[in-house]
């Protein structure tokens, strides 16, 4: 379905290389990651991005490779680490996805994309002041939540972060991040269709009133017509022109916020 827009290529440009890593989570662990980088030499903005509830799938590694084929260095998270939904292309197998979804350990999700974020830093071909987080989904669920840990992220860019509001609070799930979004202290895109169940008008109105309050550096972008997931291309859930004005929206965004639209690094 990809042909029907102009998003992430499904071609991995010659300009673009890709890496597996691993990077040191907080509790200490090696966490498996891929890389994405421009081949020209030089020092680059970057995005840790937080992949779907689906695990990192055949679409993150597109958005991974479109990034970094505009000039960024992209790190991607598995939320899972390697233990997520055994078909991770499988969107509409929506049993399967809610039991790891309701599952997953936010807490350790989250501070796994800050850790990444961490790890960015310290890379030579990276500019340690240019980083920010980049999410779909649950992905962005914890984008949010590492933005709120990590005051030094520049830029945020959340594709309908999925759980502004969690079922109960657990172990897993200590706060909601709705209650998180006044420790924003990054320039934030948020991206949702007005049909999206997971944000009824009450919650966009709630979202709406929140960001102002904290002072935080944001634009909300709703989408006519458009339900949760917008941007995965399967038929009950992909919304094209959604999908299009948003990751164009989303790219002007995060080139202005890391100031790299004429910088001279970029391929």
């Amino acid at each position: 379905m990809s042909e029907l827009w102009a998003g992430p290529s499904r071609e991995l440009s010659a300009e673009v290389e890709r890496n597996r890593m691993t990077f040191r989570g907080r509790d200490g662990v090696d966490v498996d990651a891929v890389l994405y980088r421009p081949r020209l030499a030089g020092t680059y903005p970057a995005v840790a991005i937080g992949a779907e509830g689906t695990g990192p799938n055949r679409f993150i590694e597109r958005v991974g490779a479109g990034l970094a084929q505009r000039g960024l260095v992209a790190l991607i998270v598995d939320p899972y680490r390697n233990d997520g939904p055994p078909d991770p292309e499988a969107y509409e197998d929506f049993e399967t996805l809610m039991r790891y979804i309701n599952a997953l350990d936010f807490v350790r999700a989250a501070t796994d994309v800050a850790a990444a974020v961490r790890h960015l830093r310290r890379l030579a071909f990276v500019d340690r002041d240019r980083l920010g987080v980049w999410g779909y989904c649950t992905g962005a669920t914890s984008a949010l939540l590492a933005a709120a840990i990590d005051q030094e992220i520049a830029a945020a860019v959340l594709f309908y972060p999925s759980q502004p509001i969690f079922d109960e609070i657990t172990d897993n799930t200590p706060v909601n991040p709705m209650d998180l979004l006044w420790g924003l202290a990054c320039s934030s895109l948020i991206l949702y269709g007005d049909q999206d169940v997971v944000l009824p008008p009450e919650a966009s109105a709630e979202l709406g009133r929140r960001l102002p309050r904290g002072n935080v550096d944001h634009e909300i972008a709703i989408y006519p017509g458009a339900g949760h997931a917008f941007c995965s291309e399967v038929p009950l859930l992909f919304h094209k022109e959604a999908a299009q004005r948003g990751w164009e929206r989303a790219l002007a965004f995060i080139e202005h916020k890391l100031a790299f639209h004429d910088a001279e690094e970029r391929p």
